[in-house]
């Protein structure tokens, strides 16, 4: 009898953590994307840099001002106008992508999945993932 417990004790003991470290990594990998989404969500983003080959076109975002949203859209505003479209981030690729179908440029330019080279609360910077294209994209949040 006591052997047949202690052999199920140690069936429990694996199994618990077996599923254990399982379930750990899922909670961190639910908490890093709260954390993106917290931070992405929280506030404005300006474009303080992009680049296209070797084209600065940083100038062709001033004004607009990008909120991100917990739902997958975000707005670019300019003004009283604003364009809607979708992101979607991945934590464990550190990537995120972003469309705004049907516009134009700029913001067509922003159409593609970046891959995320530097990142704070009040910081992105990015390149895309297609090594095909050369650009450069840094946001910073809004004051």
């Amino acid at each position: 009898m006591v052997k047949q417990f202690r052999a199920l004790l140690m069936s429990s003991l694996v199994l618990t953590l077996l599923v254990g470290g399982t379930a750990c990594k899922k909670v961190k990998e639910d908490l890093a994307r709260r954390f993106i989404i917290s931070a992405m969500t929280d506030g404005r983003w300006l474009v303080d840099k992009f680049t296209e080959d070797t084209e600065d076109i940083t100038a062709s975002f001033s004004g607009y001002e990008f909120q991100f949203k917990e739902d997958g859209k975000v707005y670019a505003v300019l003004g009283a106008s604003q364009e809607e479209g979708t992101w979607v981030g991945d934590v464990n690729a550190l990537t995120i992508f972003s469309n705004f179908p049907g516009a134009t440029a700029p913001l067509s330019g922003l159409n593609d999945t970046w891959k995320i080279t530097n990142n704070t609360t009040k910081l992105v910077e990015a390149e895309p993932v297609n090594p095909a294209r050369k650009a450069y994209l840094k946001l910073v949040k809004k004051n």
